[in-house]
């Protein structure tokens, strides 16, 4: 009778907290003195009252020049939360309102973080995908030489991969039900916009099963002489080597 479930006692711990923090107080203290407290919430991971706090200071002084670092902190506590849409539209006010901060590349990688964090898998839908790439391309274009660049550039090679995954499984299942032709179209995408990913050798190789399926013999051959060219020791280029061999012999 007197359980108390975990997620229903963390609701009640959550409420505490902030029921703790004397609003009223603020309205005596110097935007310095509020800033700083909201730091301290912060260190101490008591990120709800963080952003009460760096809030009221916004609303008590509009015009101070910590709301700056205030706004750029509320998305940082949302996104520690877990709370993406909220620290999606925090960073996208920041960065729209303070195009040329100091911070402005860390609040576009930690944007583009927000929206890698939530890949889905290459079954659903990846508009998660293209804006993380999105954001990660204009941080790399715009800030060549951040300090975030280059695990920018990692997670691009990461994000590309997820989209050349996505257009080969959609690719697999026309295939799989002799739609050739959009399955083709398909693992056109992998063959010419992501042939630098884990799934260009399987895309090249499935592309070659489709045009043998249709009867372009030639088309087939082409395209194993750049997958063979490319991924020698590829078990895909090993696999298309052999089936276009046996085609070869019904063929004569």
């Amino acid at each position: 009778m007197f359980r108390i479930s975990l997620a229903l006692f963390a609701t009640l711990l959550l409420s505490r907290c902030s029921q703790d923090l004397d609003i009223e107080s603020f309205k005596s203290k110097t935007a310095e003195e509020i800033f700083a407290e909201g730091k301290t919430a912060e260190s101490k991971k008591e990120y709800t009252d963080a952003i009460t706090i760096y809030e009221e200071l916004e609303k008590l002084y509009p015009y101070s020049k910590l709301n700056t670092d205030a706004q750029l902190a509320i998305a940082d506590c949302n996104y520690i939360k877990k709370k993406y849409d909220e620290a999606a539209s925090a960073y996208e006010v920041f960065i729209r309102a303070h195009p040329n901060h100091e911070k402005i590349a860390y609040a576009l990688y930690m944007l583009a973080m927000v929206n890698y964090n939530q890949i889905a898998i290459v079954e659903r839908d990846q508009e998660m995908t293209a804006y993380a790439s999105l954001y990660f391309s204009e941080l790399c274009e715009r800030f060549p030489n951040s300090e975030y660049t280059k695990d920018a550039k990692n997670k691009i090679k990461v994000l590309r991969n997820q989209k050349a995954a996505r257009e080969t499984y959609i690719a697999k299942y026309y295939q799989k039900r002799k739609n050739y032709a959009a399955a083709i179209e398909r693992l056109n995408v992998v063959f010419e916009n992501f042939s630098d990913t884990d799934h260009a050798p399987e895309a090249m190789s499935r592309l070659i099963e489709c045009y043998l399926s249709i009867g372009e013999f030639k088309e087939a051959q082409l395209i194993f002489s750049i997958l063979e060219q490319r991924y020698p020791e590829s078990n895909w280029t090993k696999d298309s080597k052999i089936l276009l061999e046996s085609r070869k012999e019904r063929r004569h």
